[in-house]
């Protein structure tokens, strides 16, 4: 067991880690999360599937919550609140945390976790307010986090942190106390009934849309006159499915991670609210002065043959109208990145490769640049959120017009989940591909770009495809409730 510590200026840092790392043997790291979070009102688990390198998780020590002009931190059963905008405001909390920059440790070793709703834009941009709220969930929702758990599967190392001040008497002690701690806690055999406990809703005769097939067509063609009109070039339009669920929405992330890894999927669970998200896409990335963003635009379905699945790629490839929507999203997010980055240095790394998932292949591309030293993580949130790729070209007019023609706030959907570190490092996905579990409900959303020549039955079905694999996982829970006895 390696232990390390910073020795830094308590004035500057107040949050220095403490880190154990061990070798890993292969532990799925969900065993260890399901003993840490057993009995935590808030917690995290953030994994990239096969692609990725890194598995972080922990628990909640602090809640910050905001909508419209509030923001709310709990600490301890207490509560401050600050009105202003909601970046802002979220921007001082952030600032208030300080934390050294360590190349040696996992990108995230403590921070914030969570989700900014794709209504925040609103701290962002004057938009209307047309759309019924009707899940009055959180437009920003984060827990802090000073313990984490990091799991490197390429090194194959496992880092236990905690976050000391150095200004604490007995600090350091304190730390290897605590770090002492969240080790037994990952070795206690301890049931995770608590992850599991789910109040479903009242059985409905069926599901909820929020269009009917016939509302959405309607609104892909009214979509279509703005186009026409020269207002925008695309709008991402939504269908967002609810109905009971009858399963605990973490028995349905742990059938999701198997039927669908992806490169940004996670759990969160809060006090009065889980999300369940298999998302394929960054938004933004931040490491130091390094910017990075993956825009997906353009899908089809997966082949039920390799042969199929080989045509249908090659005809994704091949579409005119793909490539140019997807190039004309890229150029969105250019312009996007380009507001906080140096200029010159904005980059296109990939273009238009193609991505398979378990139901569905995507066209994607990867953006570089490098952050302008004036520019912190809140500033590169403004300039990039809410994606365009889920919001269309030009992003402004895109939105009012969602917020039109879309019946309900979208919340989390099509905002971003992920975590600010407090040495000012940031990544965030797309909310895309994902449940959000609240009241005994399931609500699922998914998105199609439309264009001028779109065909309005083959968008509403392209929409119903993108959700089914968290429909799957919903039906495949099932089993994995019984065999637990529940």
């Amino acid at each position: 067991m390696d232990e390390t510590t910073v020795d830094l200026d308590a004035g500057r840092f107040d949050c220095v880690p403490v880190v154990w790392r061990l070798p890993w043997d292969g532990t799925d790291p969900l065993v260890w999360y399901e003993r840490l979070a057993a009995d935590a009102p808030a917690s995290f688990f953030l994994e990239s599937g096969s692609r990725g390198r890194y598995t972080f998780f922990g628990c909640g020590a602090s809640l910050v919550v905001g909508k419209g002009d509030v923001l709310a931190v709990t600490r301890g059963g207490k509560a401050a609140r600050w009105r202003g905008n909601l970046l802002a405001r979220l921007r001082e909390v952030l600032a208030a945390r300080r934390a050294p920059r360590w190349p040696g440790l996992p990108p995230f070793f403590g921070g914030f976790v969570g989700y900014v709703a794709y209504d925040a834009a609103r701290a962002i941009e004057r938009l209307p307010a047309r759309a019924v709220d009707d899940l009055a969930l959180p437009e920003v929702y984060l827990m802090e986090a000073r313990e984490v758990v990091a799991v490197d599967h390429e090194a194959r190392d496992v880092y236990l942190i905690v976050c000391a001040d150095p200004a604490e008497p007995g600090g350091w002690t304190a730390a290897r106390k605590r770090l002492e701690r969240l080790a037994a806690r990952l070795e206690r055999p301890v049931a995770a009934d608590a992850l599991y406990a789910w109040r479903p809703a009242a059985k409905a005769p069926e599901p909820r849309y929020s269009f009917t097939r016939a509302g959405f067509e309607a609104a892909v063609r009214r979509v279509q006159d703005y186009i026409a009109a020269g207002d925008v070039f695309q709008v991402n339009l939504s269908v967002r499915r609810s109905q009971p669920l009858e399963v605990p929405p973490y028995a349905v992330y742990r059938v999701l991670r198997r039927l669908n890894p992806s490169p940004y999927m996670g759990y969160l669970r809060f006090p009065d609210l889980e999300i369940v998200c298999g998302s394929p896409e960054l938004l933004v990335r931040v490491t130091g002065e390094e910017l990075a963003t993956r825009p997906i635009a353009g899908t089809r379905r997966r082949g039920s043959t390799s042969e199929e699945d080989e045509a249908l790629e090659r005809e994704l490839l091949a579409n005119e109208k793909e490539r140019a929507e997807h190039a004309m999203l890229v150029d969105l997010v250019r312009n996007d990145l380009g507001r906080v980055a140096v200029y010159g240095t904005v980059r296109v790394d990939e273009l238009m490769v193609v991505e398979r998932y378990s139901h569905v292949m995507h066209l994607v591309s990867h953006v570089r640049g490098r952050r302008r030293t004036d520019a912190d993580a809140v500033d590169v949130l403004r300039a990039v959120f809410p994606g365009g790729t889920i919001t269309g070209a030009p992003k402004v007019r895109t939105m009012e017009i969602i917020e039109e023609l879309e019946p309900f706030r979208r919340g989390p959907y099509t905002g971003s989940i992920g975590w600010f570190g407090y040495q000012g490092d940031m990544t965030l996905n797309i909310v895309i591909r994902t449940l959000v579990a609240k009241d005994g409900w399931a609500h699922v959303q998914a998105g199609a770009g439309i264009v001028i020549d779109s065909q309005p039955a083959a968008e509403y079905e392209e929409c119903l495809n993108k959700a089914q694999a968290l429909w799957q996982a919903v039906e495949e829970s099932r089993a994995e409730v019984g065999r637990r006895g529940g």
